[in-house]
């Protein structure tokens, strides 16, 4: 008997083990390499090109921090982050506390993360099932700085 409940047991756990999602390991710095806007069918790079961005990207444990500089034409802009997060699977929420553009403050935004290799795609506004907001989005690119 006592064989029989500890095989039900192990079959049970590798069972829920197997249909948990397993997230994506984003802990560490990440370096901004490009970002778009989406609007309906239509993706314009913003940087490179017409914006020059030098961001970082930080996650450890269940915080996360971004800075750096923006340059547009001769305008020069600081830009600060500070939150904590949510991911599972590659669904991601951000809880803005500190943010430069200071109208999200207090909000939670909803992002599809995707990773390939050492390189991390965030995409958002998703709605509640992950789909991307047609009118108006954005993807940012990462790559992860080595050690």
């Amino acid at each position: 008997m006592r064989t029989k409940l500890l095989c039900l047991f192990f079959i049970a756990f590798s069972i829920s083990a197997h249909c948990q999602k397993k997230s994506l390991n984003i802990e560490g710095a990440w370096k901004m390499v490009q970002s778009q806007t989406i609007k309906g069918n239509k993706s314009v790079i913003d940087f490179p090109g017409k914006v020059d961005n030098d961001i970082t990207k930080i996650w450890s444990g269940n915080q996360c921090m971004a800075v750096g500089r923006t340059k547009q034409d001769k305008s020069v802009s600081d830009m600060y982050f500070l939150g904590t997060f949510t991911l599972i699977g590659n669904r991601y929420e951000e809880n803005i506390k500190i943010l430069s553009y200071t109208e999200w403050e207090g909000k939670t935004i909803k992002m599809l993360l995707e990773m390939k290799n050492d390189t991390l795609i965030q995409t958002y506004p998703v709605d509640d099932k992950g789909q991307i907001d047609k009118n108006e989005a954005w993807s940012e690119k990462y790559v992860r700085i080595k050690k």
